[in-house]
């Protein structure tokens, strides 16, 4: 058994906590007048440096951040006695209370001439997250200022006056703004209250919210034990999630198992699927995949972390530290989301991270690897694993799937969806296949009766579906084999088919850890054999490249690499997807005002006497996916290598090696930075154009660009150019001279 007696060998543990970064963004804010400590609410990453940002039409700094920092100094202060964090959560608690009216209620924002944002729909007092969030933090750091008397006397009446505002603007259901999640906020506060002055009253209060809560519980189906944020239809969002803790909380101070229970239920229901597909941003009427954030991360790990020790359940500490892992590499795409210098990266996407870092995903961060590391430190060593098989949730995009012969359009509402009105067969083939019993649910559209049909090998399912919006149940199917495929017959009217969901009733979990492949099945984790998938070359397409010459210029062909269609027509501007990655259309560049530019589709720089080729029609770009450009019969020594190209979704850095003719190399960087905005990594800006079309095809004033860089090469002829990974970089034309 790979127990925690067996992790007690291993030295490391939870990654280190680096509050450097938060130290940047700590600053001196002007609060009408007085001078306070705020932490600015974005760091925008510039290259290799971030510069605090404001939110537009916000502030720079807010109570909903700077109350995070209170909780993390606060919870950090509690765990080590260190005088440094007491006086960070005082110096965040001044400024949470500065911004506390005479009513109790909290603005949020403050701009940057010093002035409250009293007006704005994320800052006025509305009894709101910000409000909840400062009392939680206020609460929390009742006991640890005895020997501040009077600092101690600010918080107790803050809290008072806070409790007594918050507690009279609940509604019917005894929740803040009729939704579940915020009033688990303003819960934890109760709690802390109640701890601290012993009032009845508040824990009566705490108990009717914890109540109130229970009943928001989804019960069955795909979010079973998930906590309802709907209304017309069942909805969770990952953010602000904090109902499991809370309740957990609320056990612990009434010992009514009902709390515990409901906690339990939670993280044994719906929580293997966010281990499955990560901690995607909502679900509701479909999986809304990304962002996936911090603040997403961290009620998950704190709910867990805090089930651990009332359980005594070994499962919840391994559950806490797999999913503590997406910090460091248990992720799709197995990148870090904590910076070297402590930074919180805002978000992670299907092929990219959003490396900026402002207060909220830096302090999520942080707060999760403080309570990551009160687990036992035999368990914290396997923040560094990464799942990569097993059985789990999976999730198939109807359109990605194999449609066959089969007729549709697709429908571009919210998330991309098949539409039709006829019959239609669906298939998927499951790589890393485990078989087993598994809930099938159909997410999409209906506007009548429909048919559908679910088999795998020779089990099948069927169901006569209602006209319905949202993500439907069709049944539970033995899969032996490891391909799914749905048949749908309407029988009036259209169908829009959006995603295929596959739930197993007994999840398993595959993970690597320390060179080493484990199973984490029915809460225990055992060592085992596991077969991965043969690794395809790194270089994942290689072409032997000619060329044309003008003048001095040798311009190659590189239109066999060609592997994204960013330049489309005004006719054809509803296809094209330059910048979408993950779907089938997205926004792409005008074709008729790049052709404007060109004779013959090739283009003379005079700037650097140099031409390129371009090509406008069909696949007129490369993603960079480690492609090998290998130059056929090129004798020529040139002195510079010139590369047409730009980066979608933010800036972005590589290395080209570069292999000469006479077996030396040379290592070069290649930066781009995002089409729409400006350079920031000296590149020339090659072309600009004056709009774009979006994802619908409609013109937007956006001006997008294309670049150039210009390498220096040595004095010998190219024999080779290797290429990196990274899917958020194109390049549209490759020119030696």
């Amino acid at each position: 058994m790979f127990s925690f007696l067996f992790l007690s060998v291993i030295s490391f543990g939870v990654k280190e906590m680096n509050l450097n970064h938060l130290e940047f963004l700590r600053d001196e804010f002007i609060i009408e007048g007085e001078t306070k400590i705020g932490y600015w609410i974005y760091a925008e990453k510039f290259g290799d440096t971030y510069i605090h940002t404001e939110a537009k039409g916000e502030g720079v700094t807010c109570v909903d951040d700077v109350a995070r920092v209170a909780v993390l100094y606060t919870e950090l202060y509690k765990l080590y006695h260190n005088e440094f964090y007491l006086q960070r959560a005082k110096e965040a608690l001044d400024f949470v209370m500065a911004l506390q009216d005479s009513d109790g209620d909290f603005y949020n924002f403050i701009f940057d001439n010093g002035s409250i944002n009293k007006q704005g729909v994320t800052s006025r007092k509305s009894a709101n997250w910000w409000a909840a969030r400062g009392f939680w933090a206020i609460s929390n750091a009742l006991e640890i200022f005895n020997e501040d008397q009077d600092f101690q006397k600010k918080l107790d009446n803050s809290a008072k006056l806070a409790y007594s505002f918050l507690s009279k603007s609940l509604d019917e259901d005894y929740f803040l703004n009729k939704n579940s999640d915020v009033s688990s906020v303003f819960l934890l506060g109760v709690i802390e209250y109640y701890k601290y002055t012993g009032y009845e009253s508040a824990k009566e209060l705490a108990m009717k919210i914890g109540d109130s809560i229970l009943n928001t519980q989804i019960k069955e189906g795909l979010l079973k034990g998930a906590f309802n944020e709907g209304t017309d239809y069942q909805l969770w969002h990952s953010w602000g999630s904090r109902q499991g803790e809370s309740l957990i909380e609320l056990y612990k101070v009434t010992g009514n198992t009902k709390y515990l229970d409901s906690a339990i239920f939670l993280a044994d229901e719906f929580y293997p699927i966010l281990l499955s597909l990560g901690p995607v941003y909502e679900i509701g009427k479909y999986i809304k995949m990304y962002p996936q954030i911090a603040y997403a991360v961290e009620p998950i790990i704190s709910t867990l972390v805090e089930l651990y020790p009332v359980t005594h359940e070994e499962k919840y500490a391994y559950m806490a530290v797999l999913v503590g892992g997406f910090f460091e590499r248990n992720n799709h795409l197995s990148v870090p989301m904590y910076g070297p210098n402590g930074e919180g990266y805002d978000s992670l996407h299907s092929i990219y991270i959003n490396s900026n870092a402002g207060a909220e995903s830096t302090i999520s961060a942080l707060l999760s690897l403080v309570r990551l590391n009160t687990l036992p430190s035999q368990v914290q060593p396997l923040t560094s694993s990464k799942i990569v098989g097993g059985r789990e949730t999976l999730l198939f995009e109807a359109e990605k799937m194999d449609t066959g012969i089969y007729y549709f359009e697709l429908d571009n509402a919210n998330n991309i969806r098949i539409k039709t009105e006829e019959s239609i067969r669906i298939r998927q083939k499951i790589d890393n296949f485990y078989s087993g019993e598994y809930e099938v649910y159909l997410s999409g559209s209906f506007d009548s009766k429909t048919y559908v049909k679910a088999s795998s090998g020779d089990n099948s399912i069927d169901k006569n579906l209602d006209p319905n919006d949202g993500i439907m149940y069709i049944g539970n199917l033995n899969m032996e084999e490891n391909q799914i495929t749905l048949y749908l017959k309407p029988v009036s009217g259209f169908i829009h088919i959006d995603q295929v969901i596959l739930k197993p009733i007994d999840p398993i979990f595959i993970f690597d850890f320390d060179q080493s492949y484990y199973e984490f099945s029915k809460g225990k984790i055992e060592k085992t054999t596991y077969e991965t998938k043969t690794e395809e070359s790194l270089y994942t397409q290689t072409a032997q490249v000619e060329g044309v010459f003008i003048d001095n210029s040798f311009l190659l062909t590189i239109e066999e690499l060609f592997n994204n269609d960013g330049i489309v027509s005004f006719s054809d501007r509803k296809s094209g997807n330059f910048d979408n990655y993950d779907g089938i259309i997205g926004a792409k560049y005008p074709s008729e005002e790049l052709i404007k530019y060109l004779t013959n589709n090739v283009f003379f720089y005079e700037k650097e006497d140099v031409y390129f080729k371009f090509k406008i029609d069909g696949k007129d770009n490369l993603i960079l996916t480690s492609q090998v450009i290998n130059l056929k019969d090129i004798e020529k020594i040139s002195d510079y290598m010139y590369i047409v190209g730009a980066s979608d979704h933010g800036n972005y850095t590589g290395k080209v090696m570069i292999l000469y003719q006479d077996g030396s190399t040379q290592e070069v960087n290649i930066a781009f930075s995002d089409w729409c905005q400006t350079p920031i990594y000296g590149e020339t800006v090659l072309l600009e154009f004056g709009y774009r079309y979006d994802s619908l095809g409609i013109t937007e004033n956006i001006n997008p660009k294309m670049y150039l860089l210009k390498i220096p090469l040595k004095s010998t002829p190219v024999q080779s150019i290797f290429l990196p990974q990274i899917p958020t970089m194109h390049i549209f034309a490759i020119s030696l001279k």
